[in-house]
């Protein structure tokens, strides 16, 4: 997504941005807590799988006595970073669940509708593998690349196709509606799908849903396309920046999203899922943000800065 923004106030702004290389070896079960709040470990009896996660969601070393670090904490880190590395004006949008225990943590902006630009490619995605498993049909290999590419590449001629092909603003209602987004909405133009409108939140519980409810098969899918992002996307922007500044991987991956943010700034986004390698706890984080008056290497820079410390302490 590569369309000037006129920077004007956020809630207008909303309204107008590889396979893996070893195949997913493992799908473990993440036990479903009966509330948001409630913390239930697995059991250590062997379970038939019912999530999606790959073989790296298991902890490096089974040390049962080290706890989780909390969803919250993750939030305040990357709002103490923002603080102290935005310029003047910047609005960020964080949002953070442990897709273990279903914990689930809302910054100060959390729930702040943004301009979805290439984020809208994930919720199409996870629509698309959603209906063609409610109506029994099997995902055909033009649409497996079409979504791999998607997600990879951040190509918006495989989105074009997606969006036109399968009702990408039918798609949008449709997902907010099934997986309860609070703010998620289609555009008002339907042939402009990078104007859906989000928010952090309801990206943290996208990703909440392709890991624990999407059949394993469906969620390899978007985790293996997310795990394969290329370092340049296929308009030429660096795409290895916020949850990716360490570059992508099958344990941390995540769908990026830019838009220019007229007068002289970006939009930028970094949605994604990060694992903590002392406890196998995986975490989606969401990172929304208007960054205006920077150049685009600086709002990367920026991003990428809270990123790394709202994950500082994972072992990743």
């Amino acid at each position: 997504m590569s369309r000037p923004r006129p920077g004007r106030p956020l809630w207008i702004a909303a309204r107008t941005a590889v396979a893996l290389a070893a195949a997913l070896a493992v799908v473990w079960s993440v036990t479903r807590p009966e509330s948001p709040t409630t913390t239930r470990l697995p059991s250590t009896a062997p379970s038939p799988p019912s999530t999606t996660v790959d073989a790296l969601a298991e902890p490096r070393a089974r040390t049962p006595q080290a706890p989780p670090v909390p969803a919250r904490r993750l939030v305040l880190a990357a709002e103490k970073a923002a603080q102290k590395a935005a310029d003047p004006g910047m609005i960020l949008g964080v949002a953070v669940t442990d897709l273990h225990t279903g914990a689930h943590a809302v910054g100060g902006d959390g729930d702040r509708p943004f301009m979805a630009a290439s984020l809208t490619k994930l919720i199409v995605a996870v629509d698309v593998l959603d209906q063609l498993r409610a109506e029994g049909r099997q995902l055909t290999e033009d649409d497996r690349d079409l979504i791999h590419r998607a997600l990879s590449a951040g190509d918006d001629n495989a989105m074009n196709v997606l969006w036109g092909k399968h009702d990408g603003a039918g798609a949008i209602a449709r997902t907010a509606a099934r997986l309860e987004l609070s703010a998620t909405l289609p555009p008002e133009s339907t042939e402009m799908w990078g104007d859906v409108e989000v928010t952090a939140a309801d990206m943290a519980k996208v990703f909440g849903h392709v890991l624990r409810d999407m059949p394993p098969d469906d969620g390899a899918v978007i985790v293996e396309a997310l795990s394969a992002a290329t370092s340049v996307a296929t308009d030429g922007f660096a795409q290895h920046y916020g949850v990716l500044h360490q570059g992508a991987s099958p344990r941390s991956y995540a769908k990026q999203a830019w838009v220019p943010y007229a007068p002289a700034g970006y939009l930028l986004h970094s949605a994604g899922v990060v694992y903590d390698g002392r406890t196998g706890h995986a975490y989606a984080i969401a990172l929304l943000s208007i960054q205006p008056y920077t150049s685009e290497q600086a709002a990367r820079d920026r991003l990428s800065d809270i990123a790394a410390a709202a994950t500082a302490d994972l072992d990743r």
